[in-house]
């Protein structure tokens, strides 16, 4: 599955700044979880530890579902859906990678503004990545499939 073969899931892509990374627990039960995330070389790299529920479960369970809701998009009402196979990795990603996550999420002209408007949730971030004791680490989705569904 090629994401820069069709123009309309990258122009998704590019309007979406939050993942809903839908993995399984161990006991199969499914799990939620909105991450940031960037596009590189045709996969997507998922800011999280391997240590999170989600990096443990996606480790135990690699085929994962992420949805796009498009915060940014523009055009019809819809979502989209990406089905994937996950790797979780310790450490940090490539340096295009890391330049990738700033440019999106902090150097972008908004980015500190939001930032700041959303300090009061930094202990919640930090409470999440606080699960990772394992240090630093991301998820890598390749995608087997993708398709757009209508918001109701």
């Amino acid at each position: 599955m090629n994401l820069s073969a069709d123009p309309d899931v990258q122009a998704f892509l590019r309007g979406s700044l939050v993942v809903q990374v839908g993995t399984l627990s161990p006991k199969g039960r499914p799990f939620v979880t909105p991450l940031w995330f960037v596009v590189d070389r045709g996969a997507l790299y998922i800011t999280t530890g391997v240590e999170t529920r989600a990096g443990k479960n996606a480790a135990l369970h690699p085929a994962v579902v992420l949805l796009f809701s498009g915060e940014h998009a523009e055009g019809p009402p819809r979502c989209l859906r990406l089905r994937g196979a996950a790797t979780c990795h310790r450490g940090l990603p490539a340096w295009r990678i890391l330049f990738r996550v700033l440019a999106k999420y902090y150097l972008m002209p908004q980015a500190l503004l939001s930032e700041l408007r959303n300090a009061r949730h930094w202990r919640l971030r930090q409470r999440y990545y606080g699960q990772a004791r394992g240090g630093a680490g991301y998820i890598r989705v390749v995608p087997t499939a993708v398709d757009f569904l209508a918001r109701p």
